[in-house]
């Protein structure tokens, strides 16, 4: 039976277990001369590069046609072009019909293939960093420091790895988990990750699982890739092994009127399928062209959607960044989010402004929403109504960017 290895590439300096089952860190080319040509190797890489998603897919039974759909159903949710990424499904669909989606740049896998390939590893599972996290209980959480970086397995199939100065701002707009387990180095770094605004109204288990170093953290990472055996496995589609169909693929004798019955089924099933999908798809467009005109309603024209589409964001964004839409939203949650005397209602951004209406409890919820916009930084707030009634006051007020007057 060939040996099961796994092995960590982060795309320059590879690591995995020797026989004593200690973590080693060197180069490919090393991996591969010490692991064998029958070796099975799972190769983790980096979660920061695959993107875990969920998708309602139509109930298509060809693996093949299900990811061809899964591209359509995410093209709107998905920053870069559905030709320049590369899909694989992640688990089987839940009760809401979601399927679990793995998202990653079709160059990056391209060149990640390429790249083990050169170096004589033919990987039969890739997987991001997450999924080789022990599998956590329902609600829980598994957590683990990794070079300075987060790694989290929020769920089955559901994962994410992030810098650990972003680790509260993207854990904290999450659903709060009943558990969390930490893996880390010290005490003080595994309560530090849990220390934060959670979202829930009470804070989750804690239990820690200490590490006498970092190597020991990557040493449960490898071990995680072989135990996890049967789960995401990126290696699908046009990056799938030959030899895995090879080994599925079983001759059978079939007389000839049965292998005629089943022809006429497998195209009428098709032809279904084929019918099914072309309706889903034109749902998909209109539901696009709503959604840009309502994020875009200055837009009479359309001519090309993705080309005005991207346009539109770079516009909101602002130039490099520093201005536009996403600060001004962010203001708002700051100044909004400090208090529960104020609840945003609605916003509309247009000419460099965001319009807001606000409900506060009282006359002084104006003073409260005055004295956080002080503190923002070259964020200015413009009252332009504020009406009191039974039910609180309705202020109505505008920010823009601009030093505070």
């Amino acid at each position: 039976m060939a040996r099961r290895l796994a092995l960590y590439f982060d795309g320059h300096q590879a690591a995995w277990l020797d026989e004593a089952g200690q973590p080693v860190r060197g180069e490919l080319a090393e991996f591969a001369s010490s692991a064998g040509a029958d070796a099975e190797v799972s190769v983790i890489i980096p979660g920061e590069d695959v993107l875990l998603t969920r998708a309602t897919l139509p109930p298509i039974r060809s693996a093949s046609r299900r990811l061809q759909a899964a591209r359509y159903a995410l093209e709107d949710r998905l920053a870069g072009r559905v030709e320049e990424l590369h899909f694989a499904l992640a688990g089987a669909p839940d009760r809401h019909g979601e399927t679990p989606v793995a998202v990653i740049d079709l160059a990056r896998m391209s060149a990640l293939v390429d790249t083990l390939a050169d170096a004589g590893i033919d990987a039969v599972r890739i997987l991001p960093e997450a999924m080789a996290l022990p599998r956590p209980e329902p609600g829980a959480w598994q957590i683990a420091v990794v070079d300075e970086r987060v790694v989290a397995r929020t769920g089955p199939e559901a994962g994410l790895a992030t810098d650990i100065e972003l680790w509260p701002l993207v854990a904290g707009a999450l659903d709060t988990p009943g558990a969390v387990t930490v893996h880390a180095t010290s005490a003080t770094t595994a309560r530090s990750l849990v220390a934060i605004d959670w979202s829930g109204d009470t804070e989750p288990a804690v239990h820690e699982s200490l590490h006498h170093s970092d190597d020991g953290i990557l040493a449960t990472l490898l071990a995680g890739a072989d135990i996890g055996r049967g789960g995401l496995n990126l290696r699908q589609g046009a990056f799938a092994r030959r030899s895995q169909f090879q080994s599925q693929w079983r001759p059978l004798i079939w007389t000839a009127a049965l292998a005629a019955t089943w022809l006429v089924i497998a195209i009428a099933g098709r032809a279904i399928e084929t019918w099914q999908l072309n309706n889903r798809i034109e749902h998909l467009h209109d539901q696009t062209l709503s959604a840009f005109h309502e994020a875009f309603p200055n837009v009479q024209n359309i001519n090309d959607l993705r080309v005005q589409a991207e346009e539109g964001i770079r516009q909101l964004r602002g130039a490099g960044g520093a201005g536009g839409l996403f600060p001004l939203v962010q203001a708002v949650a700051a100044v909004a989010g400090q208090t529960d005397a104020l609840e945003v209602q609605s916003m509309q951004y247009r000419n460099g402004q965001l319009s807001l209406s606000i409900n506060g409890e009282n006359v002084q919820s104006v003073e409260t929403l005055r004295a956080g916009f002080a503190q923002q930084d070259r964020i200015r707030l413009s009252v332009d109504s504020a009406d009191a009634s039974a039910a609180g006051v309705q202020i109505r007020a505008t920010v823009s960017q601009g030093a505070n007057s």
